[in-house]
């Protein structure tokens, strides 16, 4: 049979209609979604309250934060100021390493006592604080004789001295303004007994003791 001649009798695929071609006709592309955004409208605005919550909180942390430090200075320059005690001037009552609390405002509303715990800058060097008792205050002639002290003539009673010694100073009677002190350790007290002018001026005068607060076993009245 020639090539160019077919079979008459040969099966034959009709092609499909529409398709002069022969083959299957392409696929049909879908249209493509237009892209999404990474975070919706409400995520968005989520994260910029979240952002505002955190700054608002270390604003927050930052003002409390300052003002506790500024109502701690306040505290301390007017009020209350902690001491920790350095020496061994004021043992029994006082010993090395406790820490008090002073009171600021005691003699702006009160007037200074005989017996005062009280802390002050040092006469003989204003750049360090000493913390001694009231003896004598003013008006009162004061005398040691053989450690034992006498105001206005009176034998004192002082049941708060850690051990009698035997220093002496000559009556004298304290002038306005001023008073006279020593540390309650006679022996190892660097006190009016011993300074070029005995007196101490009460506007020297930091406060008054009041608390010891540490050591935990030694908390209570100073």
């Amino acid at each position: 049979m020639p090539p160019d001649e077919m079979d008459p009798g040969a099966s034959q695929t009709p092609p499909e209609a529409g398709n002069d071609s022969g083959f299957a006709p392409p696929l049909e592309r879908q249209p493509l979604e237009p892209p999404q955004p990474p975070y919706s409208p409400t995520t968005l605005e989520r994260s910029r309250k979240s952002r505002r919550s955190a700054a608002r909180s270390v604003a927050d942390f930052m003002l409390i934060f300052g003002g506790a430090i500024l109502v701690a200075y306040l505290l301390q320059a007017y009020l209350v100021k902690p001491f920790q005690i350095p020496s061994e001037s004021m043992m029994p009552t006082i010993d090395p390493g406790d820490r008090i609390l002073v009171n600021r405002l005691a003699y702006r509303t009160g007037t200074v006592q005989r017996g005062d715990i009280i802390v002050f800058k040092a006469p003989i060097d204003p750049g360090v604080d000493f913390v001694k008792r009231v003896i004598a205050i003013a008006g009162d002639t004061v005398e040691v004789r053989r450690g034992q002290v006498i105001i206005n003539g009176q034998l004192q009673d002082e049941p708060y001295i850690k051990a009698e010694e035997r220093t002496n100073f000559a009556a004298q009677k304290v002038p306005e303004g001023a008073v006279f002190v020593m540390g309650d350790n006679r022996a190892n007290s660097e006190d009016s007994r011993f300074w070029p002018v005995p007196w101490l001026n009460v506007d020297d005068i930091i406060g008054k003791a009041f608390l010891i607060y540490w050591p935990p076993n030694r908390v209570g009245g100073a």
